[in-house]
């Protein structure tokens, strides 16, 4: 009698999905915890009395007067320039010159590079185009009206000097009373001009330093922990980031994101 071949036993089993469902209980309230979400506002913009704007008809009645306490404080980006804004009027430009440093993942090599709009970084050696995950960090050194490069005092700790209003240093002299950038300022007693040394001032600090004197200024503002930050489509999130930081620094946490027109 021949053998019976035995047929194998076609009874799908079900997927144990039990593990997987422990893992998202676990990871999900993880997320939500460690996630920071950013606002986005809405400017409400009102034309003054009776001016006309390409609209059919003008302004004619009043609109109702804000009497509230209220700063706005608006940081407008550009990719050559950040402008400070607020209900009082605008600070003077901070004009700056963008670099980018990349690291070769041939050679490892490190590469600062002027950054141009709607140009390819490229190695100078090979002529090989950079691609973005070689990208390390942007750097904004302010500049001039002419596009000249400052420089300003550091500490050796990498923190700019400042005088007491504020204005960042090029020399001290021993016996002087400078100020570091931190929040609050550290005050120093100049002992030896020598520790300290020049370097391009970071338009990153000079933001901070500006928003702490606003800060200082404005006490009582209604809003003196917000800010809104209105960027052109081609600047890049990094230095978004990085512009939210010396916000977060400057103590003005409460941030607002907006777009501007082109």
């Amino acid at each position: 009698m021949a053998n019976k071949i035995r047929k194998p036993n076609m009874k799908s089993s079900e997927m144990d999905l039990k593990p997987f469902m422990n893992l998202m209980v676990v990871l999900i309230p993880m997320l939500l915890v460690t996630s920071e979400f950013a606002k986005i506002a809405i400017i409400d913009i009102r034309l003054p009395e009776s001016r006309g704007s390409q609209t059919r008809e003008a302004v004619t009645e009043r609109t109702e007067q804000d009497d509230s306490n209220k700063l706005i404080l608006t940081a407008i980006v550009t990719d050559s320039l950040v402008t400070l804004g607020a209900r009082g009027g605008f600070m003077p430009s901070l004009y700056y010159r963008e670099f980018h440093k990349y690291i070769c993942r041939l050679d490892l090599t490190e590469h600062l590079l002027e950054y141009t709009p709607g140009e390819t970084a490229t190695h100078p050696s090979t002529g090989r185009e950079f691609t973005v995950y070689e990208r390390d960090e942007i750097f904004l050194y302010t500049t001039d009206a002419d596009r000249n490069v400052l420089e300003r005092l550091y500490s050796r700790y990498g923190e700019m000097i400042t005088d007491a209003e504020g204005v960042s240093l090029e020399n001290v002299s021993a016996g002087d009373t400078v100020f570091a950038l931190t929040n609050p300022r550290r005050m120093i007693v100049v002992n030896n001009p020598g520790d300290f040394v020049k370097r391009p001032l970071s338009a990153y600090d000079e933001l901070r330093n500006r928003l702490m004197r606003i800060k200082d200024r404005y006490p009582d503002a209604d809003d003196n922990e917000d800010i809104i930050i209105a960027a052109e489509n081609e600047v890049i999130y990094d230095k978004i980031i990085q512009i939210m930081d010396a916000s977060r620094a400057a103590e003005f946490p409460n941030i607002s994101i907006s777009k501007l027109r082109s």
